[in-house]
């Protein structure tokens, strides 16, 4: 087992996701971070907005 601190699944998948997705960086400026979180966010409304359509759209051909 690993000694670190054992966080939840959902919690360490978003955090991978958004180091893979936007990864930050120590030179960035803090426009360019809050324009990274703001993209960031939006990504994530736009991925749960689809699965909401797609469970939608299942349910009427259903």
């Amino acid at each position: 087992m690993k000694d670190e601190k054992k966080e939840s699944w959902l919690k360490n998948q978003y955090l991978d996701l958004k180091q893979t997705l936007i990864p930050t960086h120590p030179n960035d400026g803090p426009w360019k971070k809050i324009g990274k979180q703001t993209a960031f966010f939006m990504f994530l409304t736009l991925m749960v907005c689809g699965a909401i359509a797609m469970l939608i759209a299942i349910s009427f051909a259903h």
